[in-house]
């Protein structure tokens, strides 16, 4: 029920400062700077007790404007002054800055706002400020921290092949005896020579002795 009155009035009051704004006719230049609040300031809507309004210009060398407006409230909350004020800015041109603290009853900043607009010479410009505050995200689980594999077992090591014998060594061949003697006038001849053995390491068999000969 609050905010539903309070939003029929902010309609209501922010239309009649629309109104007094075009219909300035006094040859100052006037800037009416409109007070909103979002869902997520409404504890400003309940607690502020004055706005501090500074209208800065972009250029042109003219000094900031100050000004302030009470924030009066009734017994349940709701916003019973004016959710605008008007603000002269004689001497000032072009683009501005129109900066808004909310203040509670200590003059303490609740929260501020801003805009810009553009100066009309000698006329009167609204300005419309709203009171919200950022969305904060959520900040993620933090991951967590990863374990590193498991370390992976030797093979088995192999075992040597055995080790070969050596060959058995062939023996030499038996040396050839010499011839005997013949008892006749005949020549005898000589024996054969006896061949070596084939080793594959034992030494080569000697020849035979040659025979003699016949008497």
């Amino acid at each position: 029920m609050v905010k539903q009155r309070l939003g029929s009035g902010l309609v209501l009051l922010t239309a009649m400062s629309m109104f007094a704004a075009a219909n300035c006719d006094n040859g100052d230049t006037v800037v009416s700077v409109n007070f909103g609040y979002d869902s997520t300031a409404m504890d400003v809507q309940m607690n502020a007790a004055s706005m501090h309004i500074t209208i800065t210009p972009h250029s042109g060398g003219g000094r900031a404007v100050t000004a302030d407006a009470d924030v009066n409230h009734d017994d349940a909350g709701a916003i019973t002054s004016a959710v605008y004020k008007r603000v002269t800015v004689n001497g000032l041109s072009g683009m501005v800055d129109v900066t808004v603290d909310a203040k509670d009853s200590g003059s303490s900043t609740l929260l501020t706002a801003s805009t810009t607009v553009e100066l009309v010479q000698h006329g009167a410009v609204a300005a419309f400020v709203k009171f919200a505050r950022a969305a904060t995200p959520d900040a993620g689980a933090d991951a967590g921290e990863a374990t590193g594999g498991t370390t992976g077992s030797g093979g088995a090591g192999g075992s040597g092949g055995a080790v070969g014998s050596g060959g058995a060594g062939e023996t030499g061949g038996a040396v050839g005896s010499g011839g005997t003697t013949s008892a006749g006038g005949v020549k005898g001849s000589g024996g054969s020579t006896g061949s070596g053995g084939m080793t594959a390491a034992g030494p080569a068999g000697s020849g035979g002795n040659r025979g003699t000969g016949g008497a």
